[in-house]
């Protein structure tokens, strides 16, 4: 039996560092997530989700062949710049951390489960609805430590664990889209992180799954091995290489081998990550893995400078912030020190539901040609029977959006997308 579970995994953590979710946009995100919350009844009436013959969920039309193709090549760096098929590559996107294991609809067990092909289907043509052209995925990158996971215990891999990746990863290439992807996360989520690692090695982990390195000094110690214990560090990597290695069979490519995949994050908001770690893991990822992709440093979060991201290390491409909420001062100067540093910038979360600051930030990006690209947090599916995946963390967009206040601020972050598309 598979049920949607009635409030979905509150994703963003709360916690008392500056990035813990703030005020700003309260009323408007209040007003989404009480009309998400409306179709949870109708997703949790029936035992399961309505059989994919039976949906009335849209799904991804082919794409047109000039579309497809003028997006095949490999995202590539030259300097502060990304380029793709030699021109320069501006980007605005959303955030889709479930296509891989979803955490919203839970099995008999309480696991999360696969998300089926329909819902993958409808993330991505909401995506391209959307004027989305990059993706940023959790779950297509993290997946240890649970027993649906690809490493469910130290050591053991199983590779059906990736199908709905493997499906998402070709889908989003049919498409034309890019992906970002995130190796690890600094949060105890539903899909494992660097406390995975540093619990199976031994370091405590607190019962409390709300107990992290930002609020809790004794797990913040514990997961500081993550980054300092050979042993951990090994363990990660052998995750990496495997996870780098594995051939999807709807494309025949090894994942470090394809385009679609933009770059590979070194982690989501490991803050507590040494550059001296970065590079080193950027370069076992580049040259000893040999992905061709570009890597991202994964210290991003609300907060946190670029100044102390790994602005130096020679295989790292891209630095970038995550705005809880928006600060466009503060992401100006961390774009202008990453060009500095001859590295690329790109906001890789932020709070969309105040509509002043929503439109500050696409006028700053705009205007900024340090900056990259933007994907805001987060745009979620719909079940099979039609109704919005229930999830309730503040933030969640759906398309179409769910109020008038949100579909005007998504008809705003489409038009961003599609000048963003077209800059060059």
């Amino acid at each position: 039996m598979v049920t949607a579970v009635p409030h979905g995994s509150r994703r963003r953590p709360r916690h008392p560092r500056r990035w813990a979710i703030l005020s700003a946009g309260v009323a408007l995100a209040v007003a989404v997530v009480g009309t998400a919350s409306a179709g949870t009844a109708l997703a949790t009436s029936s035992a399961a989700p309505t059989p994919a013959s039976q949906a009335t969920i849209k799904l991804i039309p082919a794409t047109s062949t000039a579309t497809t193709t003028a997006r095949t090549g490999f995202v590539t760096r030259s300097g502060s710049r990304l380029l793709l098929n030699g021109s320069t590559f501006r980007f605005a996107g959303a955030n889709e951390y479930y296509l891989g294991l979803d955490d919203n609809i839970r099995d008999a067990g309480g696991n999360p489960t696969y998300p089926t092909k329909a819902r993958i289907d409808d993330a991505l043509s909401s995506a391209v609805a959307t004027g989305a052209t990059v993706i940023r995925s959790h779950t297509l990158g993290i997946s240890v430590g649970c027993p649906v996971c690809l490493e469910p215990t130290p050591g053991v891999f199983d590779d059906k664990a990736l199908a709905s990746a493997d499906y998402a990863i070709y889908r989003a290439a049919r498409l034309g889209l890019k992906l970002m992807i995130p190796l690890t996360d600094q949060w105890r989520f539903y899909h494992g992180g660097e406390s995975t690692f540093t619990g199976w090695a031994g370091y405590p982990n607190s019962t409390d799954q709300n107990a992290n390195a930002a609020n809790n000094s004794a797990q913040r110690q514990a997961e500081s091995y993550f980054y300092t214990d050979p042993s951990v560090v090994s363990a990660f990597r052998v995750y990496v290489g495997h996870l780098l290695n594995h051939v999807n069979p709807y494309t025949g490519l090894a994942y470090k081998n394809d385009p679609t995949i933009m770059a590979w994050e070194t982690g989501n908001e490991i803050w507590t990550a040494q550059p001296s770690w970065t590079q080193s893991l950027a370069s076992f990822i580049k040259h000893t893995v040999g992905a061709k992709q570009l890597v991202a440093d994964g210290s991003a979060a609300s907060g946190m400078s670029v100044a102390d991201a790994a602005v130096d290390a020679p295989d790292v491409d891209i630095l970038g912030g995550h705005f809880y909420p928006v600060d466009t001062a503060w992401m100006q100067r961390d774009a202008a020190t990453a060009a500095a540093h001859q590295k690329a910038y790109v906001v890789g979360e932020f709070d969309w539901t105040d509509a002043s600051a929503t439109a500050a930030l696409i006028a700053t990006v705009q205007a900024d040609p340090n900056i990259a690209g933007d994907l805001y947090w987060t745009l979620m599916p719909h079940l099979e029977n039609g109704s919005p995946e229930p999830h309730d963390d503040g933030f969640t967009m759906y398309s179409p959006a769910q109020d008038a206040a949100a579909a005007e601020l998504l008809a705003a972050l489409t038009k961003h997308a599609r000048w963003m598309s077209a800059s060059r």
